[in-house]
């Protein structure tokens, strides 16, 4: 299976599907795609890092976290995400957040969060897939 996103209108709010080979490659494309809709395809670079770790309930959770937090270094730091060495565990997950700091010029969209509505995480024989609505 191949990486990717796909951005999706969703009522009044905007729908990303996400599909990668494995779940740490789903949050690292949920991580972009969020980053993509926020600076409306702005080109992203740099090595600065953040680090990360968040207690989630199950896998469904953990991406929702995660996508929240990847929109907060944005918005409350102009850290946007490019990259990300995540591990996992049960019920958590820990992340080196690659990205370029100082860049808050680059965001062109309101976004307000990563929503639970209509959230779907599958895990198949191919890889995983997962859709996020955001409210914007």
């Amino acid at each position: 299976m191949d990486r990717g996103y796909l951005m999706r209108d969703h009522t009044a709010d905007m729908a990303i599907e996400l599909w990668a080979p494995s779940e740490l490659d789903l949050l690292v494309q949920g991580a972009r795609a969020v980053v993509d809709l926020l600076t409306r395809g702005a080109s992203v670079h740099g090595a600065d890092t953040r680090e990360v770790q968040l207690s989630c309930v199950d896998a469904e959770d953990r991406l929702v976290c995660w996508l929240n937090e990847v929109l907060w270094l944005a918005l409350s730091e102009g850290f946007l995400a490019h990259d990300a060495r995540i591990s996992l565990g049960e019920r958590e997950l820990r992340a080196t957040v690659i990205g370029e700091a100082g860049a808050r010029e680059k965001i062109a969209s309101e976004i307000k969060s990563v929503t639970y509505h209509d959230l779907w995480l599958e895990h198949a024989s191919d890889g995983w897939r997962a859709r996020v609505v955001i409210d914007v």
